[in-house]
């Protein structure tokens, strides 16, 4: 049977994003700038071949039956929509939040959608749903997206190969399980849920009381230093990347929140199950994060150092209890072998008793600039959006692109002033830079 002629079953992770979309707008942005201007006509050629590689891209949420599936969307319709737009003559911001304001309806477009901004320089700006793909898969979409854009600079009649779906499954990571995995999984599973359930409560990101959702995406970088200075800070005390940052958010959220216990208090992580698979495993554009949670203990006068040392142990420990993932005992089943409606409500019922009271962090990695090109040069001004998450939840996202970090957030304003947001980002990176610059130094 032909390819476009099929429909798929989910994967774990993609039904775990369905249950999702109900706490949030469930779309991720990449925005940057490019050197010269883009051929606009030849980008929208690369978006529909770029749904061949992709096939995921191309396809809709069908709900009928005791489980969904990904169906087709019909090729001769595909072929005629059009994916990428071009907008001049407004302020780049304006255009560029008002394209991130914009809904559409993934049963009758494909995953992901184009602007370009004309104005002094050309900036893109890409919107995919991220019910089908995470971050470290939307990376890899656009980088195959760009060089699709670039072959066809070169060669108009260059086609990739067409892709295939079954890199898309999870099934692929059962290799990596032995039995014995299976008891621990279930023991630590249980363990860690109770756990987690009793300390949910400790904090709560403070949230204003309002009716009416105005959605907000902000992006805050970092200055340059800041990335070489947190690198010799955690070499130094054998720290990873994560530890550092997560201890800043964790500090930062302290002298928000205010709490009046010392905890322990909750920050949930997302968890690339990706880091599993061998060298030479595909570049999967498909859901593979999990999510791990981190419970440390806070005195109101601790260091990042301090802090960065629980959360290295507190990772760590989770980790050894592999594959560190908090929910999955339990949402497996109720996903996979009840009929989906009812596995869903329930799933919901769990994620809304006690998610809403977590933090989250997620890392979605290095954006890998030296090789996303456009007219042959690499993208500039890189800003990843992460997904808004409906109030009181508040998620940040971290990315690098070159020498930047970058923490960004989908928000609503009537409920997280905005310069309580700014302020949150900047006193991250003041602990990073002051710290690491200087790490006999307390930050008062």
């Amino acid at each position: 049977m032909a390819l476009a002629n099929r429909s798929i079953s989910l994967t774990l992770l993609d039904k775990v994003n369905v249950c999702l979309e109900d706490f949030g707008d469930h779309v991720m942005h990449l925005v940057f700038d490019v050197q010269g201007k883009v051929d606009i006509k030849r980008l929208q050629q690369a978006i529909q071949l770029s749904l061949t590689q992709h096939p995921i891209m191309s396809m809709y949420l069908e709900m009928s039956g005791l489980q969904p599936r990904w169906v087709f969307h019909n090729k001769q319709t595909l072929s005629q929509l059009t994916l990428c737009e071009l907008v001049s003559g407004v302020p780049p911001q304006s255009a560029i939040d008002e394209f991130m304001l914009k809904t559409f309806d993934y049963q009758r477009v494909p995953m992901v959608n184009v602007r370009v901004i004309r104005h002094n320089t050309d900036t893109i700006c890409i919107k995919v749903s991220c019910v089908p793909i995470d971050g470290r898969g939307f990376l890899i979409y656009v980088e195959d997206l760009l060089a699709i854009y670039e072959e066809l600079r070169l060669n108009p009649a260059y086609r990739p190969h067409p892709g295939t779906l079954e890199q898309r499954s999870t099934k692929a990571l059962v290799s990596y399980f032995k039995i014995p995995d299976v008891f621990a999984l279930l023991y630590y599973g249980l363990r860690h849920q109770i756990t987690d359930n009793r300390t949910a409560g400790n904090w709560q990101v403070p949230c204003n009381t309002s009716s009416e959702l105005k959605p907000t995406y902000y992006c805050y970088q970092c200055a340059p230093g800041t990335l070489a200075t947190l690198n010799l800070f955690r070499k130094q005390h054998q720290l990873s990347f994560n530890d550092v940052l997560l201890g800043a958010y964790y500090l930062a959220l302290y002298e928000w929140i205010q709490p009046q216990s010392d905890g322990p208090f909750c920050v949930l992580n997302t968890y690339d199950l990706r880091r599993y698979e061998a060298d030479n495993a595909p570049d999967r554009v498909a859901n593979y994060s999990s999510f791990i949670n981190s419970n440390i203990v806070l005195q109101p006068n601790a260091s990042l150092l301090q802090a960065a040392l629980a959360v290295r142990d507190a990772v760590g420990q989770r980790k050894h209890h592999f594959p560190g993932i908090t929910e999955g005992p339990l949402i497996w089943p109720l996903l996979t072998f009840l009929p989906f409606k009812l596995g869903s409500a329930i799933v919901k019922f769990l994620l809304k008793h006690r998610g809403e009271k977590i933090p989250v962090f997620t890392n979605v990695g290095v954006i890998p600039i030296s090789r996303m090109l456009v007219n042959g040069k690499p993208i500039r001004n890189v800003r990843p959006y992460a997904p808004l998450e409906f109030p009181p939840k508040l998620t940040v996202t971290l990315a690098t692109s070159g020498d930047i970090i970058s923490f960004s957030v989908g928000y609503s304003e009537n409920h997280f002033p905005t310069d309580r947001i700014q302020q949150l980002f900047k006193r991250m990176e003041q602990l990073i830079r002051a710290t690491c610059t200087n790490p006999a130094t307390e930050v008062a």
